[in-house]
């Protein structure tokens, strides 16, 4: 009954001209990435694991609540060389809002996240606070923009970065949707079971290393997909790519930097499924 309700949410989405969302939502993704050896760089390969979902639930007219919690883990040492970082987790709970304006054509959409980063879960001082909120704008049925504002309680310092995204439909084979710099996708149908396309993300990311030191995560990542849907709800996806000004920094509280390591550019490959609805 949950899940019914999800997709009737999910499909209700596509009517309201001031939420005009990406073409499909994942109640439940896993994402696997595998960083390759970078020969001048030690702290290659890495892995990273990310489990999460959205779920859309419709509260009202043109009113929805977005439960996206998640968990992630980067195994950033696993070549061999022990003592560059540790393992560290991550586990969020957003809990968004997409509220509708005095005019059709506008939305508010508002993301408190509470988060726990570090080398253990619920360690001392792991606690981050933060969110999103942004604005939608449709100029014209199937075009969206979206433009706000970002915040954290990053270990580094307290982090603010503006939005600016667009969800797109150019046509019936062709989608352009995202938030930068969290993400951009470029989504082409080829038919019912295939879609391929290309995708940048940015990650920033800090986390509490149990010597009360944090580590600070930077990646860019452009990359080219292929989705397959094994079934009309069960997508497939790979992923290659190649990440980009990579680094790794550690310092203490709100300080400045006391180790800048080499991370290493390179490729990457990610493998994920997905439990997918699309609109």
């Amino acid at each position: 009954m949950f899940i019914r309700r999800i997709v009737f949410a999910a499909v209700a989405l596509i009517f309201s001209t001031a939420t005009q969302a990406q073409p499909y939502v994942d109640p439940v993704q896993v994402r696997y990435t595998y960083g390759f050896r970078n020969n001048n760089a030690a702290a290659t390969p890495f892995t990273h694991l990310w489990m999460g979902s959205d779920l859309p639930i419709k509260l009202r007219d043109r009113t929805y609540q977005l439960l996206s919690p998640f968990y992630e883990v980067w195994h950033i040492d696993s070549a061999g060389s022990k003592d560059i970082v540790p393992s560290v987790k991550s586990l969020a709970f957003p809990v968004g809002f997409i509220l509708p304006m005095r005019s059709p054509n506008w939305g508010l959409n508002v993301l408190p996240v509470i988060r726990f980063n570090g080398e253990k879960i619920f360690g001392k001082k792991t606690l981050q606070i933060g969110g999103a909120a942004f604005a939608s704008w449709t100029r014209k049925p199937k075009q969206t923009f979206r433009f706000g504002l970002y915040v954290n309680t990053e270990f580094f310092r307290f982090f603010v970065m503006p939005l600016v995204g667009a969800d797109w439909q150019i046509d019936e084979k062709n989608y352009v949707f995202g938030l930068l710099p969290g993400r951009l996708t470029w989504e082409h149908k080829l038919n019912s079971k295939l879609y391929y396309g290309a995708t940048f993300r940015a990650l920033t990311n800090s986390f509490r290393l149990q010597t009360g030191e944090y580590l600070r995560i930077d990646d860019n990542q452009l990359s080219a997909f292929l989705d397959y849907y094994v079934a009309k709800r069960i997508c497939l996806t790979l992923e290659p790519g190649y990440g980009i000004m990579r680094k790794l920094r550690t310092g203490v509280e709100k300080g400045a930097y006391i180790a800048n390591r080499n991370w290493g550019d390179g490729p990457f490959i990610k493998l994920s499924t997905s439990y997918r609805i699309r609109l």
